[in-house]
């Protein structure tokens, strides 16, 4: 067995004990950073985006000088920019096109779906979506079926094979060379988010609380079965981790408590346990703060879950959740970004010894590490996590 297999077989044990609510023999240690990478390698965002070879050169610096247990974020994930332009996709925003060269990419929200679209749209999501949004946000397939459009879907098919074929490579070598496992695999999302971000838009589907509650449900209900397929398709057919699902508009306060109950948690628990049913666990990326929610979230069924501590009060997640799920983050990122060294020190004691004293929980911050967060603070949490994490 090679270094790298070893060293891939001693992490990813360490992780799936973790996962399952096990005590380990040390606290394992993920980093969320995205974007920072780039500034870490010496690239601009531009150049990151536009070109696979520096891309990766970025991701493997990271893997070859720290000290960490599992891997995720630290290729972008995004739909490439050859992709983008080959659709002429219009609502991401990328570095060195439309905004300055180091500046993050953005999306450019808008209500994509109208109100009065709402009953073709749960009769059937797939062909609403096929017939209506990807004409409305692809320009290059404005007219379905027409010459322009089955040229602009092959040259894209292309530059998704391209990409994904050089993803497919890194991650081989991330694993076989560097022994560092995913932290998961597969993506899908909470049904509210799929119509609140991607269709109506925030300014829209707080309208619709309001004007069309009932349309809200019964889309949200629609897109159940077609988020748990999402979530097990390629890669999420691995049953050995978890998904990933990036939580958005149920953070407090955009929905109260009430709206939440009764718009977002139903079909979000119910794709939760459809996955499970399957075997499939959730990495439930609470952005934002989820504390108010966490007596709901605690009946979901044990270990079905890894809830990540971002702005939720982690004394009450460990209450709430500690022992029948497994705890990720509580490092703030404002405080890697702002704080000290020392502080930083103190906070990952602080987390282990109140989150993961008993195992249970991995180490990382608690959202995406920001693009402006210090490589001291970084350095520190590591360093931290392999002082105070042996059990």
């Amino acid at each position: 067995m090679s270094i790298g297999n070893k060293l891939y077989e001693e992490r990813l044990d360490r992780y799936l004990k973790a996962i399952k609510c096990e005590k380990p023999d040390t606290v394992p240690i993920r980093l969320n950073i995205g974007e920072w990478t780039a500034k870490y390698a010496g690239f601009t965002l531009q150049e990151v985006y536009y070109d696979l070879d520096k891309q990766f050169q970025m991701v493997e610096k990271v893997m070859a000088n720290w000290d960490l247990d599992v891997v995720r974020g630290i290729g972008f994930g995004l739909n490439p920019p050859a992709l983008r332009n080959s659709l002429d996709l219009n609502f991401y925003r990328f570095p060195g096109v439309d905004l300055p060269e180091d500046s993050s990419f953005q999306y450019h929200e808008e209500d994509y779906m109208k109100a009065e679209d709402y009953d073709d749209f749960i009769a059937n999501p797939t062909k609403w979506v096929v017939d209506n949004y990807l004409p409305r946000v692809c320009n290059e397939l404005a007219e379905p079926g027409s010459y322009r459009a089955q040229i602009a879907m092959i040259k894209g098919s292309v530059s998704m094979l391209q990409y994904t074929s050089k993803l497919g490579e890194v991650n081989r070598r991330i694993s076989e060379e560097f022994g560092f496992a995913p932290a998961v695999k597969g993506m899908t999302k909470a049904p509210f988010d799929t119509v609140g971000d991607t269709l109506r838009g925030m300014k829209g589907i707080l309208t619709d609380i309001r004007r069309h509650p009932e349309k809200i449900i019964a889309a949200c209900d629609a897109l159940i079965p077609h988020n748990i397929r999402y979530a097990l398709a390629g890669p999420g057919a691995d049953k050995t981790f978890p998904v990933i699902a990036p939580l958005h508009r149920g953070a407090y306060p955009f929905l109260s408590v009430e709206h939440w109950v009764k718009f977002y948690w139903p079909s979000l628990k119910a794709v939760i346990e459809g996955l499970w049913d399957q075997g499939k666990s959730m990495t439930f990326f609470a952005e934002g703060d989820w504390t108010p929610y966490l007596e709901y979230i605690a009946e979901l069924p044990e270990k079905s879950i890894q809830f990540v501590v971002d702005n939720t009060d982690p004394a009450k997640a460990k209450e709430h959740l500690g022992g029948r799920f497994c705890l990720i983050g509580a490092i703030p990122t404002t405080l890697l970004t702002y704080g000290t060294r020392e502080e930083v020190t103190e906070m990952v004691k602080r987390a282990i010894d109140e989150l993961g004293a008993d195992g249970g929980y991995v180490l990382d911050a608690g959202g995406v590490i920001m693009g402006d967060a210090k490589l001291e603070n970084i350095e520190a949490m590591i360093e931290a996590g392999r002082k105070f994490g042996k059990y």
